[in-house]
């Protein structure tokens, strides 16, 4: 099928945030098979059948495609962080949810590729701006720890320590996950959120067992003669 000729959408409609949604899926599907360094534009817009110059009537390259891919994300990451402070007072709640909303965002604006990872691929105030929404959303994350730890429902673990934890694993699954592995997105999720939550969760002291304590309630024997 031969490609299309330039396309002339109003910048401003729905029509013109739709395609450039379909591109941005594209994308994130070719990084996913060929890597960022390893596709070309070319490569995204025969997937649409779409010329070069019709491809940059919605992005001016392929970091700026990399970079709204980067911005979507975010948005959704940092909307449902913010929705999850306010719905959720208990930080175990709040945490689990939110580790669970993460690894839904990972899978499903990434695909689980590398691509969360190639921050490093974008230059001067895109990456600035990526990496500080990041730290916005690290931010977030890592209050909700400190509001475990001083309220005494999670252990004295650093909250520093415990975000690079929990994010160093999310990130990670662009190494590992297939959408064939035989576990949904929601499953993983469900799984993260139990392990990290309840590894945080303070425990209760052990009693202590003092040697030659007699039971309450059980009366002393009386020795004959008494």
């Amino acid at each position: 099928m031969p490609a299309a000729r330039p396309e002339r959408v109003e910048p401003t409609g729905p029509k013109y945030q739709a395609r450039r949604d379909q591109i941005l899926d594209t994308a994130v599907a070719a990084f996913r098979t060929k890597g960022y360094a390893g596709t070309s534009t070319q490569d995204i817009g025969r997937a649409l059948h779409l010329t070069k110059g019709s491809l940059y009537y919605y992005f001016r390259d392929k970091e700026d495609i990399l970079f709204w891919c980067h911005e979507r994300a975010l948005d959704h990451l940092l909307a449902v962080a913010r929705e999850v402070r306010r719905r959720h007072r208990d930080p175990a709640t709040a945490l689990g949810e939110l580790i669970e909303q993460h690894v839904g965002i990972m899978v499903h604006e990434f695909r689980g590729t590398a691509l969360a990872l190639e921050v490093t691929a974008l230059t001067g105030p895109r990456r600035e701006r990526v990496v500080s929404r990041r730290d916005r959303y690290e931010r977030i994350l890592r209050d909700i720890l400190e509001q475990g730890v001083n309220s005494g429902a999670f252990r004295r673990v650093d909250p520093k320590l415990a975000s690079f934890a929990i994010l160093g694993a999310i990130n990670w699954m662009a190494r590992w996950y297939r959408a064939d592995g035989g576990e949904s997105a929601r499953e993983i999720g469900r799984a993260f959120a139990e392990m990290f939550v309840q590894s945080l969760r303070r425990r209760p002291a052990p009693k202590l067992k003092i040697r030659g304590a007699r039971p309450s309630g059980r009366p002393r024997r009386q020795a004959q003669g008494d």
